[in-house]
């Protein structure tokens, strides 16, 4: 850039890069490391100090323009790819459209109002394009005749109430500490099928994890509606399937089973992998939380107060804001299934078919955005694929997905369930 004396500035604003400058792979609207404004009034006048007018235009370049485009592109105003050093219209185009969404004055310059918004935590970034919304095709099923409900919807009278319309697609369960209500839901211009499980609990009725052999915990591979049914779950459906990783002996992941540890080994640091070994707790008073990879050793969750700790990945939503992850990464369409917290005591399981010609899969994007929707404020993706069963009363509700030509859904070590009851296969 030419000097400021010779662009006619009497005032100097410095902008002071330490700790090894601006990082430009930190998250959208981070502020680059520590930084300071220092304006300079010049030494011959006793004037008040005031904004410099303009920093940058068009026809500049140096190291200072890079480090502009690489904080734009970081707020997503300039696509990815190779930066340059150059102050080009496109840089204009870009720094016009930052102007208009932070409320600066539009010009296409940048002066020193944007410049310091630009490098600032206040900075608004472009929003993530979503995905549009599915168009459920089914028609909505009949609602049963409901049994007398308190004012929470919870069983009023009776042991248990269960309603299955298989045709309709809804599946539900009532007790006195439980509701679970499983929904069968279709786009068929996808096409995708889907299941929404709503899951509201109170009192000590809580998730489960059972283990088929409790004391070689990743041995005895065993169908998950077997598993379902000898545990007598209303409600069961497959976890991280870390035995997978064990008997690979690839890194395990944190895992924690009924307050024991199963394994502490997981990745130094996150990635766009799958699984990443991201972590999701649950905790005695109904709370759901999910953390990085390596946020928490697996004594720290204990110490916390965790009782089950499952590590696949990524997490999804996080104090109710959506993974950026899930916006570059994961866009392949699969069979998924991810757990989610609306509020203690209020979840929502997510299973999506795959694999098959009615139901294509989705991206983890589509996942992520629907439990957002749906108020889910903690959420992790659970192993998909053809891991992913979701067993009501002992019968399983998704249809087998397709694998290199075969039909079929993998055994497993453990599972996840909540509500126990008697039933009676046909």
């Amino acid at each position: 850039m030419n000097s400021l004396a010779k662009k006619g500035f009497t005032l100097a604003l410095i902008f002071l890069l330490t700790a090894g400058g601006i990082n430009a792979a930190q998250p959208a609207g981070a502020l680059p490391p520590a930084y300071s404004w220092i304006s300079l009034a010049a030494a011959s006048t006793a004037e008040p100090e005031t904004e410099v007018s303009v920093l940058y235009t068009v026809g500049d370049k140096g190291p200072d323009v890079r480090e502009i485009k690489k904080r734009l592109q970081a707020l997503r105003y300039i696509p990815s790819g190779g930066i340059t050093a150059r102050y080009t219209e496109e840089t204009a185009a870009a720094v016009r459209a930052f102007q208009e969404r932070n409320k600066l004055p539009v010009h296409g310059n940048v002066d020193g109002p944007t410049w310091k918004i630009l490098f600032s935590e206040e900075a608004i970034p472009v929003p993530y394009a979503t995905l549009p919304p599915l168009s459920p095709s089914a028609p909505t099923p009949a609602p049963p005749e409901w049994p007398d409900l308190d004012a929470q919807g919870f069983l009023a009278e009776g042991e248990e109430f269960v309603h299955e319309d298989d045709e309709g697609g809804l599946w539900v369960y009532l007790s006195r500490d439980l509701q679970v209500k499983v929904q069968r839901q279709v786009d068929v211009s996808i096409p995708l099928i889907w299941f929404e499980t709503d899951i509201r609990t109170r009192g000590t009725e809580a998730f489960q994890t059972v283990l088929t052999d409790p004391d070689r915990p990743g041995k005895k591979f065993q169908y998950p509606h077997v598993i379902a049914t000898e545990s007598q779950f209303v409600l069961g459906f497959t976890d991280d399937f870390f035995a997978d990783r064990m008997a690979d002996r690839r890194t395990v992941g944190i895992i924690i089973r009924n307050g024991q540890i199963l394994s502490r080994e997981t990745n130094r640091t996150g990635g766009h992998y799958l699984p990443n070994l991201d972590m999701m707790a649950q905790y005695p008073d109904g709370r759901l939380e999910v953390y990085a990879c390596s946020e928490l050793t697996a004594e720290d969750l204990l110490e916390k107060g965790a009782v089950n700790v499952f590590s696949f990945g990524p997490w999804l939503l996080r104090g109710g804001e959506i993974n950026e992850l899930v916006y570059t990464w994961y866009r392949d369409t699969e069979p998924r299934q991810a757990l989610g917290m609306i509020e203690p005591g209020h979840y929502l399981l997510l299973s999506v078919q795959g694999r098959m010609k009615e139901s294509k899969g989705t991206m983890l994007q589509r996942v992520a955005e629907m439990m957002k929707e749906r108020g889910v404020q903690e959420a992790l993706n659970l192993d998909g694929g053809n891991t992913m069963a979701l067993v009501f009363r002992g019968r399983m509700l998704n249809k087998l997905a397709t694998y290199k030509k075969k039909r079929f859904v993998r055994t497993v070590t453990s599972l996840i369930g909540i509500g126990r009851t008697v039933f009676d296969l046909p």
